[in-house]
């Protein structure tokens, strides 16, 4: 059964004057003295005497000042809110009802509650600083106007300088657009963040700090808030958390201070918790859940907030930039990782020497599933990874390191390809090695989106397997198997096309990790551009001669095309060319052509067919074809 007090002073302003009849005229049974709060305020000591209980409607200000008093006279608080006051009903789980929110201010069961002060002034819900993007808004905010808020908060956010002092513990400085001072914020977005370790009787002051780095961040901070039910108990990336009894807020420069809305004070900032200073009346849903009170520790939890070169980087910049800086500590296991895979060592050469071997005589027998095999043994494409990262980080010992490995890597792979074409010089060129002698654009893209992938799962552990996925769909040691094939036989263009291939891969891949690795937020805080350049340049570079490769695909297609059936009359005898297959060595035109024709040809009437040809190409031509004779 509820019990009520028996009786209670209500003060009221000129705006909520109205409320007296309903308040002396409760259901309740209690006894209702009404006093204007001007009259209060002139003599507090006198119209405060004996009294247990306070039932209070104005606005924001009017209610800290009764809560000043109940600290001072140690009475009770009840709230009434008014229609308007949407947020002091979400705050306090008020009914939205002035009976049932009458009924509840004039119950026997008030609560204990924290106070905290900042500044000297009481907060009752909410402390801002610079911008807390999204964290301040409802919890329940429909995801559309998420992303609408959201992309209009995409390039107004600003880096600041901020210096956290925490008694009896290490000072955080820090770069962040804005933090958050929580005393009880239901339902809104940062409240669910920190709501495993928040209550109104711990006598905490829980402080979220936003720091976004980059837009990327700011992204990955939306994308995990969209995919956000019910209580977290991990943050998010670009949030840091603290919680204590008593800290010190400065900022540089000074930013205002928003306390429940109203700009009422400037950094520095001092915020203290007065545990249990108050009992106010709350709705039961929020009595229960104070009554689950996590232990009263204090927590700092600010390992996503930038510090050392990171810092650095983001107090030199106004606004905050598109990518992310990362520092070497943040991802220490993935660079480490990755200079491992930088250094040379006798399992890679074998390893080299043995996938190439099994690529090139895939290569002669014209297998697939060879060459397969020998794509998931050949071990160059880590390094590659790693001369990414380098490249990224300007880091010159991961750089010279993975190049190292990666040019010892391609001379032992020619000279075991090389070695192979010597022992078996006779063997004709298959259509697996002709694959591997026309790279053009499109080989390009595959080696950038396996750039792409291969830097996103080296970044990983869950899908650091599918590494090999990437080494075969770019295939890199059978290129450089054609290519060393191309030195036995002593044959340039043989060589040339296929190390083409190949350093269009190793561009491409370069090209393709260093902007992923970048993106995904690991370049330096501090760091130079040229490399990058220098691998944007190579990359315009070698489009050159794919692009003239393309042309000469293209062309080729339009002449066997336009052949094809194409009708001869010589000496009298009618030759139809059935199927034609052009390629080139060198300066010349190579044509494989298959003919028909019904009367048998001599010597004579095929030189009269190869004059008649070549006079529709400006270079010399070799025609090798296949006589078909037909009844």
């Amino acid at each position: 059964m509820t019990e009520y007090v028996s009786s209670a002073l209500f003060v009221y302003t000129k705006d909520t004057e109205y409320l007296c009849p309903r308040l002396i005229d409760n259901a309740c049974g209690a006894a209702i003295t009404p006093v204007s709060y001007d009259a209060l305020t002139q003599d507090p000591q006198g119209v405060l005497a004996g009294v247990a209980h306070v039932v209070i409607s104005g606005d924001y200000e009017v209610i800290k000042a009764i809560l000043s008093l109940a600290m001072q006279y140690g009475f009770s608080v009840g709230l009434v809110p008014g229609k308007d006051q949407k947020s002091l009903i979400r705050f306090y789980n008020l009914p939205g009802d002035t009976d049932a929110a009458i009924d509840l201010a004039l119950q026997a069961d008030a609560a204990a509650m924290d106070l905290i002060l900042c500044n000297e002034k009481i907060l009752l819900s909410k402390a801002t600083i610079g911008r807390i993007p999204l964290l301040d808004g409802r919890g329940n905010i429909f995801h559309l106007k998420i992303l609408i808020e959201a992309l209009k908060n995409f390039f107004k956010l600003e880096l600041h300088k901020f210096n956290f002092k925490i008694a009896g513990k290490k000072d955080i400085n820090t770069a962040a657009s804005g933090c958050m001072i929580i005393q009880h914020h239901q339902r809104s977005l940062a409240s669910r963040l920190i709501s495993s370790d928040s209550s109104l009787t711990d006598g905490m002051i829980s402080t979220i700090v936003s720091a976004p780095i980059s837009i990327v961040d700011y992204l990955k901070f939306l994308a995990q808030l969209f995919r956000t039910s019910g209580d977290r108990r991990r943050l998010p990336a670009s949030i840091g958390y603290i919680k204590t009894p008593q800290i010190d807020i400065e900022s540089e420069p000074g930013l205002d201070v928003f306390i429940d809305g109203e700009c009422v004070t400037q950094t520095p900032l001092h915020c203290e918790a007065l545990p249990q200073a108050v009992r106010i009346n709350i709705g039961a849903e929020l009595r229960e859940a104070s009554k689950k009170r996590p232990p009263a520790k204090e927590n700092l939890n600010i390992h996503h907030l930038p510090k050392g070169k990171e810092l650095i980087k983001a107090q030199k910049k106004t606004r905050v930039p598109f990518f992310s800086y990362a520092s070497e500590e943040r991802f220490r296991e993935l660079f480490t990782s990755l200079r491992n895979d930088a250094r040379i060592d006798m399992i890679y050469i074998v390893l080299m020497v043995l996938s190439t071997m099994l690529a090139t005589v895939g290569l002669y027998l014209n297998s697939a599933s060879v060459i397969i095999g020998a794509m998931l043994l050949a071990p160059l494409m880590a390094p590659i990874v790693s001369l990414a990262m380098g490249i990224l980080r300007n880091d010159r010992k991961m750089l010279e390191k993975s190049m190292g490995k990666i040019i010892a890597g391609i001379i032992v792979a020619l000279l075991a390809s090389a070695l192979i074409a010597l022992l078996f010089p006779h063997k004709p060129v298959t259509a697996e090695m002709q694959a591997r002698l026309n790279p053009t654009l499109l080989d390009l893209a595959v080696a950038i989106i396996s750039g792409i992938a291969g830097a996103y799962s080296k970044s990983y552990k869950e899908i650091a397997q599918s590494l090999a996925g990437v080494a075969i769909a770019v295939a890199l040691v059978p290129p450089l198997a054609v290519a060393g094939t191309g030195i036995g036989r002593m044959d340039f263009h043989f060589f040339s096309q296929a190390f083409l291939l190949f350093t269009t891969n190793l561009v491409g891949i370069v090209l393709a990790a260093s902007f992923t690795f970048r993106i995904l937020g690991y370049s330096p805080a501090i760091r130079g551009k040229q490399s990058i350049r220098i691998v944007l340049l190579l990359s315009a570079l070698v489009a050159i001669p794919l692009y003239l490769s393309y042309d000469r695909i293209v062309e080729k297609a339009v002449y066997e095309k336009n052949w094809r059936e194409e009708r001869f009359l010589v000496n009298e005898k009618y030759i139809i060319i059935q199927k034609a297959n052009f390629s080139r060595r060198g300066n010349k035109m190579v044509i494989d052509m298959d003919i028909l024709t019904r009367e048998r040809l001599t010597r004579h009437d095929l030189n009269k067919f190869r004059r008649k040809i070549q006079t529709n190409f400006s270079k010399e031509i070799v025609i090798r074809a296949k006589t078909i004779y037909i009844p």
